[in-house]
């Protein structure tokens, strides 16, 4: 009843298209969303499900990373962070004082010898991918884990979708953002249909999770 049906709308920031002022207004505010609406502290929380018991040195890839800003906020002792995105312009945002190495590479086509990371996670993709993009890219972010993989991403549903609808018509968000935030909630995926994806990959076991705010958790182990 609150959930609205799955429609693929393109979004501006994956074109090429974009003048680069409009292009850095939206990673602003979208820097601005994972701090302030919880995408960085979901990011944290999952990880910590998968960390092993003991501190030790530990590697994590983060697939579709955009800025890197949720990797770079991570605290851990002794971590090797690498973010991987397809846009170069992206991965160069605010790169200066970042602790993550950032390597350009498709997330169907990992760039990455078989086990070159522990945990292999990614923040805010899943809804760019069909059902099988989406069982191939955990497969292949599997084949690069040595533990696991953690993906998350808003849940399709009205409440969010009204939420940056306000945002728009408020004016409080760039012009890239205000297509491109309404249009990731409709590609989005329920709870559900996230678990019947992850059904089909070869893991371990794995669990789907709720997450506030309107955002669920994959976690996946080899």
């Amino acid at each position: 009843m609150l959930t609205p049906p799955r429609i693929d709308v393109p979004e501006l920031l994956d074109e090429d298209s974009e003048a680069s002022e409009e292009v850095e207004r939206s990673l602003r505010d979208l820097r601005r969303f994972n701090s302030l609406a919880g995408g960085a502290r979901v990011y944290r929380r999952l990880l910590r499900r998968m960390l092993p018991d003991h501190p030790a040195r530990l590697t994590v890839i983060d697939v579709a990373t955009g800025t890197a800003d949720s990797l770079d906020r991570i605290d851990h002792p002794d971590l090797f962070r690498v973010g991987m995105d397809f846009k170069l312009e992206h991965l160069l945002y605010r790169r200066n004082g970042s602790r993550v190495r950032r390597v350009v590479g498709e997330a169907l086509r990992l760039p990455f010898r078989d086990g070159r990371a522990d945990i292999v996670t990614s923040a805010h993709f899943f809804h760019h991918l069909s059902e099988e993009g989406n069982v191939a890219m955990l497969q292949e972010a599997l084949r690069v884990a040595r533990r696991g993989v953690i993906v998350n991403d808003t849940r399709r549903h009205y409440v969010p979708l009204l939420f940056v609808r306000l945002l728009s018509a408020l004016r409080l968000v760039g012009r890239i953002t205000r297509n491109d935030a309404p249009a990731s909630i409709l590609r989005g995926y329920t709870v559900g249909e996230a678990r019947a994806i992850a059904s089909r990959v070869a893991a371990s076991r794995f669990e789907a999770v709720r997450v506030w705010p309107f955002r669920f958790g994959l976690l996946l182990w080899r």
